[in-house]
């Protein structure tokens, strides 16, 4: 049986997951609205957390994307639709969840899941922006071709910048001959201006395509590969922190009562150099404040690029007529739960920054604590350009109402979700779907072709927001759940403004 009957079977039995239940709304057609002549500057980085100035993390060094939320509005409860770039990318430039665009895995181009489907920079070149690709902006580099003006834009080659660090990719595959990335140590310190790295390498084009853009309605995304692992950056970023004032996450333990399925077991950082190998071992103390502190070095080095794309425009006289938007495409324990990496649905993983900036905006500067998702920049980006939705499947909500009155009521509740098991053995394939709403993380574990509840996890953040006990089996929380359990099968659809 195919995957929409699988989904069909689930909505039908009663599970109601929050995202399988979405595959056939179709958007209405909005009142037609007046175009507005602004250009789009979109900011993508990998496996970035919140983990900036702006967002009171005042321990970092950000300075160039904390003036950018002066300027604009900081989203403090954003959300991916699943902790991996692939489906998180795939939920944003398609306006879909990952159960009716059908990626979950890093294997499937949008292109070969939604040939028909018109995404996000289509959709602006339909409306005659010229729409310019750098770096990794779809996961897939040549995904969606008849989106883009031009052939997008990608930096190839290892993440090292010294021969010794190129050196440790040739001695990680002796050890370990299955490796099929260029895997070596899991950071490097190097003296060697930006652009000795892929990251300033893209700000150099970016900042070629903004001078040669200047005079055009442009649409142009410019996605950084940092803070992603290997954690290499310009020995000038590691040298803004001190080793000695690096701080391990209080809560290097997994959650209790919380069930098999809530933790993979950082898969991708044990592929590096140095890292234990045996499943569930340990990183010791020494690694994890070097690997911390490599982290904080890429995200200082990441904003030092996004610094000389915002003084470009200004340069440019670009700036009073172009929406910036800054996003991360998911987000990424830092040994929270004895865990490294993504791919599970806690809030380290499924929360994301987000920053956006109009011109002329005149609540710039202001934080909203209002939920939204990263499958809503979609309908928001076209609410904020004058654009009609276009007519197809559309599952986000376009939030530019925040953006005047960033305190109004919004969303119930955000939703996320991620797998557990083989996409091609679907019998024993299992989906979290994860909710998070003003006050819990409720997530239920279900079988993917029948729907059938395994596991169930709650997690309380005015009491617990390091999300260090599930609850679901405590008796205080009873009518909470019976709750829960209503917005959950209700789904995101329910959970709108």
């Amino acid at each position: 049986m195919k995957r929409r009957e699988f989904i069909k079977r689930v909505v039908i039995g009663g599970a109601g997951t929050a995202a399988a239940a979405s595959a056939l709304y179709v958007l209405p057609r909005e009142k037609t609205r007046k175009k507005k002549n602004y250009n789009v500057l979109l900011i993508i980085s990998d496996d970035l957390r919140p983990q900036l100035g702006c967002y009171g993390e005042t321990q970092m060094v950000t300075p160039h994307i904390d003036r950018m939320a002066s300027q604009g509005m900081v989203f403090e409860r954003s959300y991916c639709q699943q902790a991996l770039c692939a489906p998180s990318r795939a939920s944003l430039l398609t306006g879909l969840r990952p159960d009716s665009s059908g990626i979950y895995d890093l294997n499937n181009p949008v292109r070969d899941k939604l040939p028909k489907h018109i995404t996000l920079p289509g959709y602006f070149k339909q409306n005659r922006y010229e729409t310019i690709s750098l770096g990794k902006i779809f996961h897939h580099w040549r995904d969606s071709p008849g989106a883009w003006s031009k052939v997008p834009l990608w930096i190839k080659g290892p993440e090292y910048a010294t021969e010794e660090g190129l050196r440790l990719i040739d001695e990680n595959r002796k050890l370990n001959p299955s490796l099929k990335w260029p895997f070596g140590a899991p950071f490097e310190i190097a003296d060697v201006p930006d652009n000795a790295y892929k990251d300033g390498k893209l700000t150099d084009h970016a900042l070629q395509e903004l001078q040669r853009l200047k005079t055009k309605q442009f649409f142009l995304c410019v996605g950084y590969v940092k803070p992603h692992l290997p954690f290499t950056a310009p020995k000038k970023y590691w040298d803004l922190y001190d080793p000695g004032k690096i701080k391990l996450p209080a809560n290097p333990f997994p959650p209790a009562n919380a069930p098999s399925y809530s933790l993979l077991d950082s898969q991708e950082l044990r592929s590096f150099l140095g890292i234990p190998k045996e499943k569930g071992s340990p990183v010791p103390d020494d690694m994890a404040r070097r690997l911390i502190h490599g982290y904080y070095a890429c995200v200082s080095f990441l904003d030092a690029q996004v610094g000389r794309l915002m003084q470009e425009l200004e340069t440019l006289h670009l700036k009073e007529n172009t929406i910036v938007m800054l996003w991360g495409d998911n987000g990424w324990k830092l040994g929270t739960h004895g865990s490294w990496c993504k791919h599970s649905n806690f809030e380290d993983d499924t929360r994301v920054p987000l920053i956006v900036s109009v011109p002329g905006m005149k609540t710039a500067g202001k934080h909203t604590n209002a939920l939204v998702e990263s499958v809503d920049i979609y309908p928001t980006l076209c609410q904020l350009c004058g654009l009609d939705l276009p007519h197809q499947s559309m599952e986000g909500t376009g939030f530019a109402p925040l953006l005047e009155k960033p305190d109004r009521q919004w969303k119930t509740a955000a939703f996320s979700q991620y797998p557990r098991g083989y996409l091609d053995k679907i019998d024993s394939l299992v989906m979290g779907y994860a909710m998070r709403t003003k006050q819990y993380r409720y997530v239920e574990w279900r079988k993917f072709k029948t729907g059938q509840l395994l596991e169930r996890e709650l997690y309380d953040h005015d009491a617990d927001p390091g999300e260090n006990v599930n609850v679901i089996a405590d008796p205080r929380y009873a009518a909470a759940i019976k709750e829960l359990e209503q917005v959950m099968k209700r789904g995101w659809k329910n959970a709108r403004p």
